[in-house]
């Protein structure tokens, strides 16, 4: 598996990388047809399904504990959900950064531990699929929802169509549906395993704080004085505590959420 995994990781690495300069190119000089870095990184995407699925197979859960784990599938979410983009929006001018940040993501990925590894006894439910499924199927739609606001920041259009607003208000509402999703089932697995829905430890700490700020978000972001640059830095700064959340706890405290 540990081959497989090597040979498979990198492959998306190329893909991606390709697919960016390609991408890339065709904005810069048009002599490159536009299809052709989409689906470059549409192949990337095929090789990070197949790697899941068969370290899903292998493990016997779905793949995501550990620093190569959850990064793979944020990446995984960063590429799927500029794809989508591309395609509904022709959101071709995005999708370099899209790809960039998935590229970070899998360089990152690649210094985390690789071998299939046995659920703990504490996670071994099937509430664990649900709730870290949905979790990080949000933080890559929140890092999409970044990019975005960051494009309008820099006055720069993300969507041919110029559809950056559309995109980023969907990017971060079915964002905010997952991420509700997942503290729900987190609280029922919280109750289930300790007996509480509600416990002070660090993590559920954040990410509540991280649930109220995006609803703060999506509460403000059709207001009329929060139009334009304020609900851009909004969607880039809720980008930085996801990091937080997700990485920076992890790595500066001992949780009950090691990387995930």
């Amino acid at each position: 598996m540990i081959g497989t995994t090597y040979f498979l990781h990198y492959l998306s690495l190329g893909f991606y990388g390709l697919a960016f300069v390609l991408a890339c190119l065709s904005l810069a000089a048009r002599r490159v047809p536009r299809v052709v870095a989409p689906l470059t990184a549409a192949m990337g995407l095929a090789c990070q399904i197949v790697l899941l699925v068969l370290r899903w197979g292998a493990g016997g859960h779905l793949p995501v504990t550990g620093l190569f784990e959850t990064q793979q599938f944020l990446a995984l979410w960063v590429v799927a959900a500029a794809l989508y983009f591309v395609f509904r929006y022709q959101a071709y001018p995005f999708l370099p950064a899209a790809l960039a940040m998935a590229e970070a993501a899998l360089l990152f990925a690649s210094i985390g531990p690789k071998a299939v590894a046995p659920l703990t006894p504490a996670i071994d439910t099937p509430l664990f699929l649900i709730h870290v499924a949905t979790s990080f199927a949000a933080y890559g739609l929140f890092a999409i929802g970044a990019l975005l606001g960051l494009y309008r920041l820099l006055a720069l259009r993300p969507s041919d169509l110029d559809d950056g607003k559309r995109m980023l208000d969907e990017s971060i509402y079915v964002g905010y549906i997952l991420f509700s999703w997942a503290m729900i089932v987190g609280s029922l697995w919280a109750y289930l395993a300790w007996g509480s829905y509600w416990t002070w430890k660090i993590k559920n700490l954040w990410s509540w704080i991280l649930w109220f700020y995006y609803s703060g978000v999506l509460h403000v972001r059709n207001r009329s004085g929060w139009q334009g640059r304020p609900l851009n830095i909004l969607a880039v700064a809720g980008f930085a505590l996801v990091l937080f959340t997700y990485l920076g706890l992890g790595l500066l405290f001992r949780t009950s959420h090691p990387l995930i």
